[in-house]
């Protein structure tokens, strides 16, 4: 995998991204030279007309990240894809054709625009295809082993197999003696000393040992024969990490914690821009939803008793408590009992016009206001409540160590996982949690608030 600013980015994902990005730009010049010899005009190219053309990739691309076009489920099913190439290429055509209005200096033709956009949708359905068909086969793949034919190497398998961006090929699954096999069909080696030769028949590039083994199990010397092979060694705990973006919990160990590489927190340099940015994003976030803002507030005070606005208390960095800012959305006595409780699927205690702020997420909107008060960050680990911090922690290991960062209004878990309502739940979040604050940076604050507009765009998971 590749790795920028400490994010883990598929090769296969980022050469397409990139290739996207080329297509684009390549759109761009072809349509102005289409319309020019349309019209029976020079083309003489200025810096201001290259720049211009530049602008429309720059603005596009983020579009087509934000809205998931290289999420997993859009780069294994072409039908996703051309959903959220389209609303993106509407997005984008909308938003060049005002900045164009806004900005006559830059010289974007309307009728350049839509045929850019025209050339871009048809060569990036293409591409798209092409790498639908062909990805697992590709060069930018590898050829996997599992070592370890038990239920870690199922849930190996069954993540390599769910995650086509990563063109991960299992050519091979193999059984460590006294294996409890969960993988029925797993090779058997006669002598596992002979590890390194099965795998260079099969032409392996990267082996996982997939289940968690004594070390007087494990077969050492012919792990090192592969390694000094060529052929690349990887954990179950790197693999969920580099592959899935997550820390799986059942392999991390106190130890890990302390010697791995990140959990930093960021630099002094980065802590002041992620300032910037959260005072930026949110200033921008009210400003551009203030008529929402006073529709919701409106909506929400004519149809139930009650405050418009809701505070709850949450922990925030280092677990100091704050109250946190949101449209209410459940009755007044949703826990008259005085017992919190988590929110469930069609749950009761939510109002009518609560169920539509839920789901559109406009409920979260006020906390902008903590942001911009300090107490929250837009990018972080979703706050809890202290009742609930104090039970996970007894029960989820690690718990606590996500409020080493200020929480946020989105996050890293929030765009990969559903609402969390369970014990469950909560550590398969905590797993997305822990990979961002071991990998934060502000290139990822800044994938995530972009990725934050394709879970708004299509809820999944709200409650």
């Amino acid at each position: 995998m590749a790795r920028i600013f400490r994010h883990h980015v598929s090769p296969v994902k980022l050469t397409l991204a990139v290739f996207d990005v080329v297509l684009i730009t390549g759109s761009a010049f072809a349509a102005e030279a289409l319309r020019f010899a349309m019209l029976d005009l020079s083309l003489d190219q200025t810096a201001t007309s290259v720049i211009a053309k530049l602008v429309i990739p720059l603005v596009t691309f983020p579009i087509l990240l934000g809205l998931g076009a290289y999420q997993s489920d859009a780069m294994g099913d072409l039908r996703v894809f051309s959903v959220r190439m389209i609303i993106a290429m509407i997005v984008s055509l909308l938003l060049l054709a005002a900045l164009a209005y806004l900005l006559p200096v830059i010289p974007l033709w309307r009728s350049i625009l839509l045929l850019s956009f025209l050339f871009a949708a048809g060569f990036l359905m293409l591409a798209h295809t092409v790498f639908i068909l062909f990805a697992t086969d590709s060069f930018l793949g590898k050829r996997v082993v599992i070592l370890g034919a038990g239920e870690g190497a199922l849930a190996v398998q069954s993540e390599a197999e769910a995650t086509p961006d990563a063109a991960l090929k299992i050519i091979d699954v193999i059984a460590v003696p006294g294996d409890d096999a969960a993988i029925a069909d797993a090779t058997v080696l006669k002598d596992m000393r002979s590890l390194s030769e099965h795998a260079a028949e099969l032409d392996c590039e990267l082996i996982v040992i997939g289940d968690k083994f004594e070390s007087k199990r494990l077969p050492i010397d012919a792990l090192i024969a592969c390694k000094l092979a060529g052929i690349q060694i990887m954990d179950r705990l790197t693999f969920f990490e580099e592959v899935r973006g997550y820390v799986d919990l059942e392999s991390v160990k106190a130890d890990w914690i302390i010697f791995a590489e990140g959990f930093k927190g960021g630099s002094l340099l980065e802590r002041g821009l992620k300032r910037i940015l959260d005072i930026a994003t949110s200033v921008t976030l009210l400003i551009l939803t203030s008529p929402l803002f006073l529709a919701c507030a409106f909506a929400v005070k004519v149809t139930s008793r009650g405050p418009i606005l809701y505070k709850q208390e949450r922990v925030g960095l280092n677990g100091k408590p704050f109250h946190v800012l949101k449209f209410r959305s459940m009755r007044v006595d949703a826990e008259e009992v005085g017992k919190p409780r988590f929110a469930s699927e069609n749950d009761p205690r939510v109002t009518k016009v609560g169920n539509l702020l839920r789901r559109t997420r406009a409920d979260e909107i006020p906390q902008a206001i903590n942001v911009l008060k300090g107490d929250m960050s837009f990018v972080g680990p979703r706050p809890e409540r202290p009742y609930f911090v104090d039970q996970l922690s007894e029960k989820v290991p690690f718990y606590r160590e996500r409020h080493c960062l200020k929480p946020g209004i989105t996050g890293w878990a929030q765009i990969r996982y559903p609402y969390g309502a369970s014990l469950e739940d909560s550590r398969r979040k905590l797993e997305y949690d822990l990979y961002y604050v071991k990998n934060y940076s502000i290139f990822l604050d800044f994938l995530i608030i972009l990725q934050t507009l394709r879970v708004v765009l299509f809820p999944h998971g709200v409650r």
